[in-house]
């Protein structure tokens, strides 16, 4: 049994030995795959099904450990068929870049095409994603470098962090609010209001929540999600105050929306992560010192 019948064996068994069903399934025939079924059974001299009324009904004992086997190996097939896919991929060039959107949109919404216009035979393979989802994703090997904010909670004896900016989250609210006219706020006059900020699968929630509970800001964060733009909408003409990195202000009008730093302000601090390598390949070190060097800050 090959691997397409193994497959077409698990596909009947799935479909409660409807042939008919397991047919438009697979696209396959009924008579082929009844006929895979007869010759299998003729030429190894086993029975897989029961059969009742001429029909099948169900798997003998020997056809329910052959069926077990063909899970497992159908299962390792697809598993080697990804693993080849990600290796061929990074003998081509392909760099799998993790970044959360807000990032990719405010930092890298120009760097990135002109690199690659610049290195056409590197390819920047983006995933988006909350940091908690980006970081679980660099440890498992599943991304190459992943843009994270601090604190990243990675083993620095297995990962570098390259820092890429150094910010703060600030208060935005509608150009009405009450606390538009104020020039820094305090945590604890947050208590009157509603407040928005983006969700559990990025670190900046639970800094923002910590720092409520720091300031005994008993009004907890009522709404939360992925999207910025959503979430600074959701200010417009109420009071509601939403929680975001200060770098989303270019993309905002100063005639509709205010924003607002605190004293004691969250830090909003974007590193670069990778694993550490005895060796690196040259397209991952051309992106590296490409990126540091684009955004490279000089102290003051």
């Amino acid at each position: 049994m090959d691997i397409n019948q193994m497959s077409y064996f698990i596909n009947i068994v799935e479909c409660g030995c409807n042939l008919s069903l397991a047919a438009k399934k697979i696209h396959i025939s009924q008579s082929a795959l009844s006929q895979f079924i007869t010759n299998f059974e003729k030429e190894e001299e086993v029975e897989l099904f029961k059969r009742k009324n001429g029909r099948l009904d169900g798997l003998t004992e020997s056809g329910e450990k052959i069926y077990r086997y063909a899970q497992e190996i159908t299962q390792k097939s697809i598993e080697m068929e990804e693993l080849v896919k990600r290796e061929a991929s990074k003998q081509k060039g392909t760099i799998r870049l993790g970044v959360p959107s807000l990032i990719l949109r405010v930092y890298l919404s120009t760097y990135l095409p002109n690199f690659v216009l610049e290195h056409p035979d590197i390819r920047i393979e983006v995933t988006e994603g909350g940091c908690n989802d980006l970081r679980h994703m660099l440890i498992n090997n599943d991304l190459d470098y992943a843009f994270l904010i601090e604190p990243t909670n990675l083993d620095l004896k297995g990962f570098e962090q390259h820092v890429i900016d150094i910010n703060e989250m600030t208060a935005f609210v509608d150009a009405n609010h009450p606390l538009a006219a104020d020039d820094l706020l305090n945590w604890s006059q947050l208590k009157p209001y509603s407040l928005a900020t983006f969700n559990d699968t990025f670190t900046t929630y639970f800094l923002i929540k910590n720092k409520l509970t720091e300031a005994g800001v008993p009004n907890d964060v009522m709404f939360t999600s992925a999207s910025w733009d959503y979430l600074i909408e959701a200010t417009r003409n109420n009071d509601i105050v939403t929680i975001l990195p200060k770098p989303v202000d270019r993309f905002l009008s100063s005639d509709e929306f205010a924003v607002k730093h605190f004293h004691d302000f969250v830090p909003f601090n974007v590193l670069l992560c990778r694993p550490k390598k005895k060796a690196y390949s040259d397209v991952e070190d051309i992106l590296l010192e490409n990126m540091l060097d684009f955004f490279y800050q000089p102290v003051a």
